[in-house]
């Protein structure tokens, strides 16, 4: 048994036992205000700068992984910290990134947060906001905004899952205006939804970014939660 099963077999019992903790947990640092985007000409004004074609070791914020830089595209692989402060969460089950430092962040200074199960519930925080679009990553532009869907609470989670004999405590988690699937009988494993691509707001400077993987090297059913997803401002 992978220890991904492990995990997700143990956060399932963890639902069904003390549902109602287990989602409290998950949005329990929703107040926690994030600053807004540093702008530039329009521009994120980021802290830490990568060279276009190259890449940049994530440290600060006990952070991990690396981000690289194309063009105006940035993306971040193996991304995790170390926060771990809500119950019933696998180990490292909050993140905090800030888009305008192209760095990690912290509960008092972030842009977007990943919590919740498996570290796959994103909130945006303060009055920044997020919402999401089912177009291509490449093809979004910042007027997609006004007709893009708008989330549950500011939050993209769980969009739907699958299989048989799903708990009616997991099935209540997927509203359809998420950002992943959750396979209960394959492996209890995460995949993004096709073709979609999240949104983040500050003020009038908008982010577009899709997340890729939350496993270790992108292996599916790995060691996880190791964000993997690319960024641009539109």
């Amino acid at each position: 048994m992978t220890r991904l099963t492990r995990n997700l077999s143990k956060l399932s019992w963890v639902l069904l036992g003390t549902g109602a903790m287990f989602l409290a947990s998950c949005s329990k640092n929703n107040d926690v205000a994030a600053p807004g985007l540093q702008s530039v000409n329009g521009r994120v004004q980021a802290d830490v700068v990568v060279p276009d074609g190259g890449s940049v070791d994530i440290t600060n914020n006990n952070g991990q992984g690396k981000v690289y830089r194309t063009g105006t595209v940035y993306r971040v692989e193996n991304f995790k910290q170390i926060y771990s402060t809500d119950p019933g969460q696998p180990a490292n089950g909050t993140f905090f990134w800030r888009f305008s430092d192209n760095d990690a962040g912290t509960p008092a200074s972030y842009n977007i947060k990943f919590s919740g199960v498996a570290t796959g519930d994103i909130t945006a925080g303060g009055t920044d906001e997020l919402r999401f679009v089912d177009k291509a990553f490449s093809s979004v532009v910042a007027a997609d905004w006004t007709t893009a869907t708008v989330p549950v609470a500011n939050t993209i989670g769980m969009n739907t899952v699958v299989g048989t004999g799903i708990p009616p405590a997991v099935s209540a988690l997927a509203n359809g205006k998420g950002w992943y699937i959750y396979n209960w009988s394959a492996g209890h494993t995460v995949t993004p939804v096709s073709g979609r691509t999240l949104l983040f707001k500050s003020g009038t400077t908008v982010v577009a970014f899709e997340i890729i993987s939350i496993y270790q090297n992108q292996v599916t059913g790995g060691t996880f939660p190791y964000y993997h997803f690319r960024y641009k401002t539109l």
